[in-house]
């Protein structure tokens, strides 16, 4: 190993899985010194984020409800079973929900109400300490109750080198001036703790209770009023912790469903179109990409399915290891694959019997989640 010079040992090292690399500390002083360092962490997750190829799944009606696929591929031949997995904060009697994902880590919970920072990969977990807001004063009105509820969601800063979690408590009393109230706070995983943002959400977060991160930031679909139908997006940036209106596409049409995803590390936006003909089934769905530049361009366009089967919901995970196909969830029930040359759609061959579920894309990362806070490691 001497007579290799460092920056090969490194650049190995960089393509090497997570559990190879954690027995490689052991063997020496050096080595460890350079599986920990920063530098080495992230040129290791840049390697493996080209190519992505696992799932991390919650089955929505299952107690011990955390799942992976491992090695998932559109050439597959053999159906590829989920495979239950073990995880910190695994309870017998409740399932455990994931409230976020980003760069192969995940903000889990769970029913006991206990929530923290989870890598699979190393199987460190950081526990998160309870998040405390103060609601307005005049709640609920005297003309009526009012509503409230709680968003969020997790993503990366790489301004600062942080991963943060964020919580969004609103207040809503049509009778009040002004008649919304929110709070943010936001806990660094560097630092530690949560903190107040000063400049808060101006809108009534709908649909996407957990933010869809991309760009280095969060994004909903949000109203100005909760009645109006008709939403704008918006985006809370992580470097600089404020909120800023995004604009939808020029040509996106009188879609009739939107929603959010993240495709690589770009926004999508999921626009479903009903068919004149029958006002109940989708017509095609179109999904936008937005670009480096902040503007957006129609990336593909997925027609219904032939048949009695049809889709009411369809969103993209991931890319397969060419690039040339996209792994869609369909209904949370099954997966297809989409080819971007053929402009068609084919089963994927992921099974189990998950017969309600929400997937995330994950890789490996060595992240330590260190910080201020005590670091607990599963078993």
């Amino acid at each position: 190993m001497s007579d290799i010079p460092p920056e090969v040992i490194s650049d190995i090292f960089s393509r090497l899985p997570v559990k190879s690399l954690l027995r490689f500390r052991c063997v020496s002083k050096s080595i460890k010194t350079l599986i920990d360092s920063p530098t080495f962490i992230q040129a290791h997750l840049n390697q493996h984020m080209l190519k992505p190829n696992s799932l991390i799944i919650t089955a929505h009606h299952k107690a011990n409800n955390l799942f992976c696929v491992d090695n998932f591929s559109s050439s597959t031949q053999q159906q590829q079973q989920p495979k239950e997995l073990d995880h910190p904060l695994k309870q017998h009697d409740g399932p455990t929900q994931i409230m976020g994902s980003c760069r192969g880590l995940f903000v889990i919970s769970n029913c006991m109400g206990h929530n923290g920072v989870w890598n699979p990969s190393t199987t460190m977990f950081r526990k998160l300490p309870v998040c405390h807001f103060d609601p307005p004063s005049k709640t609920p009105h005297e003309s009526g109750p009012g509503m409230a509820q709680m968003c969020g969601g997790f993503g990366y800063d790489s301004s600062a080198d942080d991963y943060k979690v964020v919580a969004i408590a609103q207040w809503y009393h049509p009778d009040d001036q002004p008649p919304l109230f929110s709070e943010t706070r936001i806990y660094s995983l560097k630092f530690g703790g949560w903190k107040k943002v000063k400049e808060n959400c101006p809108h009534w977060l709908l649909l996407e209770d957990y933010g869809t991160f991309a760009g280095g930031a969060l994004h909903w679909i949000v109203t100005k009023k909760k009645s109006v139908r008709s939403s704008p997006l918006i985006r809370l940036n992580l470097g600089s912790e404020r909120f800023e209106q995004v604009p939808f596409p020029d040509n996106l049409g009188e879609p009739i469903q939107l929603n959010m995803a993240a495709l690589g590390e770009c926004l999508c936006l999921l626009a479903g179109h009903f068919t004149s003909r029958n006002a109940n089934v989708l017509d095609h769905l179109d999904i936008w990409m937005m670009k480096d530049d902040q503007s957006w361009i129609k990336f593909f366009k997925v027609d219904q399915l032939d048949g009695r089967q049809h889709f009411t919901c369809l969103r993209p995970i991931a890319y397969s290891v060419t690039g040339k196909e996209v792994l869609m969830e369909m209904d949370s029930k099954k997966f297809l694959w989409y080819s971007l040359e053929k402009k068609s759609l084919k089963h994927a061959k992921i099974t189990g019997g998950l017969d309600c579920f929400e997937s995330f894309v994950t890789f490996e990362n060595l992240a330590p989640l260190y910080g201020k806070d005590r670091i607990e490691e599963t078993d």
